[in-house]
């Protein structure tokens, strides 16, 4: 057990660094697999990961690289990239990361912002679509096998006693970003103390043993997958099991082959597996202890319909990218319809609209304060602004129940949540609104049993303009990546506005609840 900690202060004498983790488990299980790739049947040990990470630190050393120094890193799941994740932060300097689908609108103003020292992209990327150049120095990486680039230069350097960045607990080991939420989504700085708070957080949640075998199909530049499966399996000592994203055709030969005793999902795999059920389920998913589902809101009719389907739990947790895991409930005490308890170092209160806190069962905007919480934002125009060690509104409206389960019954926000990712409604209305014929445009998301929220934009046209809706849809195909386009478009006479004549998103949504 670790020793409480206030909500600013350092984690405790217990606190291990990524290095020292690392080192730990090449003790403890040098050839057990750490990472696992499910889609080439391809693993890497313990002791692999530890010369890779060595390597890649003397790389590090040898371009000047010093604690909180920014290295970017495009990419798909990949073990190249895991490598580099695990690597910069054991070395001491800092991790950064985009993802370059969700994100293609603003990747260039991303880069700029991070200001990082290096940038490393996978050479399967567009050069192009990726700004490359733009900034800094680029080195691309392929295979670790590949006779060229990254992995070829570092084959070739010492594997053993590294070089450290000499970094202190509170130096900054990420930078991601929000997935969304805003028209520019925000950096997340993040420090080693912190990060080790979640992981120890999801350590003693989840009871996880070097046995564990965690299946993780998420992308890992997103910092959910970082908190709730990389860092908890690594000082775990357990095996990472990865995909480059979910695959349904492949999904029960993924759980036949490697046995996961854990699967962290989202409510959309969850509603694919409601709607197209597998075929004797509770044999395939017999060596596992529970499922997770976070990112998104699952109904209670969906979760016990599952567990009744596939006689395994689901797990429910709920987080942020700059708030760490809020709440979540543990497999062997999970209350369906509720995203758990408080979680390691959280104090989880509800707040009216001034501000006062509410009693137990009272709904209001969730609020946290924790050792959890990233160090800062790093906003569009450079600015950073502190979070740590002051209440965090998590822009969602709950109760706890009288057992001290968090309940969510909304959102605060406008974001809409389409397959597990965060959407701005914003940056849709403002890409529409660039079509010359286009006047206004309001996005809001409508249920889908299976994404969550599906994506309607209202459109009013300009007079006399021959707008009609395929020019409309090839302009969001061109502008707009796959998971950002409008299921639907439609061209009205008019958009609702509020009585301060803005528009409101809420009254467009009722009504076209109501058409229907």
């Amino acid at each position: 057990m670790v020793n409480q900690l206030t909500p600013t202060g350092l984690l405790p004498d217990t606190f291990i660094s990524v290095a020292e983790q690392i080192a730990l488990n090449l003790g403890d299980r040098p050839d057990l697999p750490a990472l696992v790739s499910v889609d080439y049947s391809d693993s890497i040990s313990w002791a692999e990961l530890a010369q890779w990470t060595a390597r890649l630190a003397h790389y590090l050393h040898s371009k000047g690289v010093k604690a909180n120094d920014r290295i970017a890193v495009l990419g798909e799941n990949s073990h190249e990239h895991l490598i580099l994740y695990y690597g910069i932060q054991a070395f001491g300097a800092t991790y950064c990361t985009i993802n370059t689908d969700i994100n293609q609108n603003h990747l260039v103003e991303m880069l700029d912002r991070i200001e990082p020292k290096m940038v490393l992209w996978h050479a399967d990327l567009d050069r192009d679509a990726i700004g490359h150049g733009t900034s800094s120095e680029w080195v691309s990486f392929q295979d670790q096998r590949a006779e060229a680039g990254l992995f070829m230069e570092l084959s070739q350097l010492d594997s053993e006693q590294p070089p450290s960045a000499k970094n202190k607990q509170e130096d900054r080991c990420v930078i991601c970003f929000t997935s969304g939420t805003s028209a520019q989504p925000k950096g997340v700085l993040h420090s080693f103390s912190n990060y080790q708070a979640i992981a120890q957080h999801q350590l003693e949640r989840w009871s996880l043993n070097k046995d564990d075998r965690v299946l993780e199909f998420r992308s890992i530049s997103w910092a959910s997958a970082h908190m709730i499966s990389l860092n908890a399996t690594m000082m775990a000592g357990a095996t990472l099991l990865f995909a480059k994203n979910f695959s349904r055709s492949r999904f029960v030969n993924w759980i036949e082959t490697y046995q996961p005793t854990i699967i962290v999902a989202v409510p959309t795999v969850v509603n694919m597996l409601l709607e197209q059920p597998i075929e004797n389920g509770n044999e395939v998913f017999a060596s596992v202890r529970f499922i997770s589902c976070s990112t998104a809101p699952l109904m209670p009719d969906a979760h016990q319909r599952f567990e009744d389907i596939y006689g395994v739990k689901l797990v429910q947790l709920y987080g942020m990218s700059e708030g760490g895991i809020v709440a979540a409930n543990g497999p062997d005490t999970r209350v369906i319809g509720s995203v758990g308890t408080a979680g390691m170092y959280q104090q989880i209160s509800i707040r009216d609209d001034a501000g006062k806190a509410l009693p137990q069962g009272e709904i209001g905007d969730i609020e946290t304060i924790s050792a959890q919480h990233a160090q800062a934002y790093l906003h569009a125009n450079g600015e950073i602004e502190p979070i740590r060690g002051k209440p965090l509104k998590t822009g969602d409206l709950g109760y706890l129940d009288d057992d001290g389960f968090l309940r969510i019954t909304g959102r605060a926000k406008d974001v809409i949540i389409r397959g597990g990712v965060n959407i701005s409604p914003l940056e849709i209305d403002a890409l529409i609104s660039k079509h010359p014929d286009v006047i206004e445009a309001v996005t809001f998301g409508i249920p889908d049993p299976v994404y969550g929220e599906n994506i309607i934009s209202w459109v009013t046209a300009s007079p006399d303009s021959d707008l009609n809706l395929v020019d409309l849809t090839n302009h969001c195909a061109e502008n707009l990546p796959g998971a950002k386009r409008p299921n639907s478009i439609e061209i009205v006479e008019a958009i609702p506005k509020n009585n301060r004549g803005k528009i409101d998103r809420n009254a467009a949504k009722e009504l076209w609840q109501a058409a229907q």
